[in-house]
């Protein structure tokens, strides 16, 4: 991706407006679920159906994310980001009016809609926008700045419905929302993208049109990174969603200490995603980044799945492969830079971060039966296995160059 001459200052700025829509996508991602006990009060329908609403913004999200990504190519991706911003926050702030469960759930797919447009968006900007020379710690910030949504979101939800109601939390997710959309509005002069950069030099190579894109998103080097998205994905959300559960039956940890190994494996992961910035702006070797990485994690993962861990143990173990999955995240976002053509970055990168949402998707169901089988130790033992698995994804691609004009 060409970038525009570029300062550290100006830089930050737009790092600053990107990465706090990030947050808002992962913060509004979150506001929902901590509140289903007071909603289900209110609307009296089973916690089933209030589950489906996180579905359709999920299958909402999915569907819509590729399409999105060739419109980032196509018409820019600054006005898309805004506008999926406040389509999502403003859609979630409308569910605190209405008293209807069905108007809930189309709320829901309109919800999914505004969120499928940040990794395309995104990725799109940070790469015309941010230097080379530091677009590696812009790719880790940015995560960052997406998991610290994910962190704040249920804390500071439960802390304004406690205090007042869960219609104002809801309602303040719109807020913010609208002062962050207000924020990138007016200071948008700063924010390029390849189409801006297209109209200003008329050599600038051009996003491919539909049917050459999806022949693009189908080459092998393509494929193969999106299984590597798809493994990484299946992997963390696994760990995320079925470590403490996993840790009480298998081991007998307590459940505050469990609870404690979630957040020493997030927190972790931050300062892991920090340090893989730093290092994917040392090297151009992000496949090697990546398997050490995921070698690593995979020996003391096994390790796990084969003796029986004392719960001081479980802390350092959770913390190291935290911390060496936060590594892989800013490698593996510079491997597709890599292979990304010009003015294409919105369609791949929707394609990539598709993987998340089709992870999430299938581990879920997967750990659960294997826990309801009383299987628990296959959890770790499947957990290692994909992390062998992302790391036979990664070596060929990496190094797959796309031609650039």
């Amino acid at each position: 991706m060409t970038n525009l001459p570029s300062t550290l200052g100006r830089d930050t700025r737009v790092l600053s407006l990107i990465c706090t829509g990030h947050f808002m996508s992962h913060y509004s991602q979150l506001v929902l679920p901590p509140l289903f006990i007071l909603m289900q009060t209110d609307y009296n329908v089973s916690f089933a159906a209030l589950g489906l609403m996180i579905t359709l913004i999920n299958a909402s999200g999915a569907l819509s994310q590729i399409p999105i990504g060739f419109m980032v190519d196509r018409f820019g991706a600054t006005r898309i980001l805004i506008s999926g911003l406040l389509i999502k926050t403003f859609a979630i702030g409308a569910m605190a009016l209405t008293p209807s469960y069905e108007l809930l759930l189309i709320l829901a797919v309109i919800a999914g809609l505004g969120h499928a447009v940040f990794h395309p968006a995104d990725y799109s900007i940070l790469m015309s926008s941010i230097d080379k020379r530091r677009i590696g710690k812009a790719f880790s910030i940015h995560t960052a700045s997406g998991t610290a949504g994910t962190a704040a979101a249920p804390i500071a939800i439960v802390l304004i419905a406690e205090f007042w109601d869960w219609k104002v939390a809801v309602l303040s997710v719109a807020m913010l929302g609208a002062a962050t959309g207000l924020a990138m509005i007016l200071q948008g002069n700063i924010i390029h993208d390849h189409v801006k950069q297209e109209r200003e030099n008329k050599s600038a190579r051009k996003g491919l049109g539909v049917r050459e894109g999806i022949t693009l998103l189908f080459q092998p080097r393509f494929v193969i990174l999106y299984l590597f998205f798809l493994t990484t994905a299946m992997i963390s959300i696994g760990l995320n969603a079925f470590t403490v559960t996993s840790l009480v039956k298998l081991y007998g940890t307590p459940l505050i200490a469990a609870g404690a190994a979630l957040t020493t494996f997030a927190t972790a992961g931050v300062f892991g995603v920090l340090c893989g910035g730093f290092l994917a702006d040392k090297t151009e070797r992000h496949d090697l980044i990546a398997a050490i990485a995921f070698g690593l994690s995979g020996i003391v993962t096994f390790f796990m799945a084969s003796n029986e861990v004392h719960h001081a143990a479980v802390l350092c173990c959770f913390a190291i492969i935290g911390w060496l999955l936060g590594l892989v995240r800013p490698a593996r976002d510079m491997m597709v830079r890599a292979i990304t053509p010009d003015g294409n970055a919105g369609k791949v990168f929707g394609f990539m971060s598709t993987g998340h949402l089709v992870g999430g998707v299938i581990v879920p169901v997967l750990y659960g039966w294997i826990i309801d089988q009383g299987e628990v130790r296959w959890i770790f033992w499947i957990t290692a296995g994909l992390m062998m698995i992302a790391l036979l994804c990664i070596f060929n691609p990496a190094r797959w160059k796309a031609k650039k004009s």
